[in-house]
């Protein structure tokens, strides 16, 4: 019998002890879970664009999340229709270019999003500032290139450094 009550005093402690590291274990998870911040979510959109030499772009919201205009990079890159090494040459548009029809609320500071059937535009007059590519014939533009008819061109958006929305856009007359 005295072997008996001996053989239970160890395991109890041992249980004891496993018990207390797993609470000590729960705490300390859960007050660093508490300190780690959970970046947001990118939003999900589809953008559609049209692109007339004469007329200028119309960038259209299609559906998804909300784009807060103050985290979205825009990005022009002329697609392999142009050439073997084309894509290369990429730019991003200055939000300032991006305006509502009227050309008075742009992206830069005045509109805050871009909802599901929004539709903005840059307008013919800032045609010329919608790429910086060095390399002038890769540009859109009319006044520049007038052969570029019939190509494309990608329109990428970007949310924190990461693509949300791509379209593929035909360059007309």
């Amino acid at each position: 019998m005295a072997d008996l009550e001996q053989a239970v005093s160890p395991v109890i402690g041992v249980l004891l002890m496993l018990t207390l590291t797993l609470i000590i274990a729960a705490i300390v998870n859960s007050y660093a879970g508490g300190l780690v911040e959970t970046e947001p979510k990118a939003p999900s959109v589809t953008i559609q664009a049209t692109y007339s030499q004469t007329q200028g772009m119309e960038i259209r919201h299609i559906s998804g999340d909300p784009l807060p205009t103050s985290a979205v990079k825009v990005m022009v890159k002329p697609s392999e229709s142009f050439g073997r090494n084309a894509s290369q040459f990429s730019s991003f548009v200055n939000k300032k270019y991006i305006t509502n029809a009227t050309g008075l609320l742009s992206w830069d500071g005045i509109t805050t999003s871009m909802r599901p059937g929004d539709v903005f535009y840059i307008l013919r007059d800032n045609l010329s500032y919608l790429q910086d590519i060095p390399e002038q014939s890769y540009w859109f533009n009319e006044s520049v290139v007038p052969d570029n008819r019939g190509k494309t061109f990608y329109l990428e958006f970007y949310y924190k450094n990461t693509m949300i929305s791509r379209s593929e856009v035909l360059i007309e007359t």
